[in-house]
């Protein structure tokens, strides 16, 4: 098996450190695997979610120490810290995985602290790939974006983005951006020359 690696090393775009680690496979069926994880383990989502928690038990902690409350208050605390905890251990991203296989699919996978979720898309209702640029408050965000064909509407196209939780800059996304393109490129050249060359019989 004829595996190619590249490793980019660079900030996403509230600062913290993050990789791309680009996988080929150069024999069929070919495929192209893009992770994204932070460099450090400890991420900005992270940070604020534990930040948040260490708050939230404090305050509860003070306020059953000097205030009297009743079993149903301590009852209520409790829950919601315990939602705190779960909401922290099960939403905390620490990697997002982008598989392209040509002609097969493209499945997206994002790796929590417990657990990961994952969605594919098949290759032939994959419409385009584009670098979306989104405004948000003062800042310009831009995320890739697989445009995807409806089942069934054939006008009808819905909107993929790409590496939400990672949030990587421009110069990562472009280096998979244009890996993708040449892919679908070259797909749509051997579907067309596949079509010019068949028969009337062959169909």
């Amino acid at each position: 098996m004829t595996v190619t690696k590249q490793i980019i090393d660079y900030e996403n775009v509230n600062g913290f450190n993050i990789t791309l680690k680009v996988e080929k496979r150069n024999i069929n069926p070919t495929s192209q695997r893009y992770v994204i994880s932070y460099k450090n383990k400890e991420q900005k989502s992270s940070l604020w979610s534990k930040k948040s928690l260490i708050c939230a038990i404090i305050f509860n902690i003070l306020a059953m120490s000097y205030i009297r409350i009743s079993f149903t208050a301590t009852l209520i605390i409790i829950i919601v810290m315990s939602f705190l905890i779960f909401f922290w251990v099960t939403h905390t991203v620490q990697s997002e995985t982008l598989l392209v296989i040509p002609t097969v699919g493209i499945q997206t996978s994002v790796k929590y602290v417990v657990g990961r979720e994952d969605n594919y898309v098949s290759w032939n209702n994959i419409d385009d790939v584009i670098i979306n640029e989104v405004i948000k408050f003062n800042r310009v965000l831009y995320f890739l974006t697989i445009l995807v064909k409806s089942n069934n509407q054939a006008d009808q196209i819905k909107l993929m983005p790409l590496f939400k939780y990672t949030k990587p800059r421009l110069m990562m996304l472009e280096v998979i951006y244009s890996e993708i393109q040449l892919l679908l490129l070259d797909s749509r050249k051997e579907t067309n020359e596949f079509g010019e060359g068949q028969g009337s019989g062959d169909k």
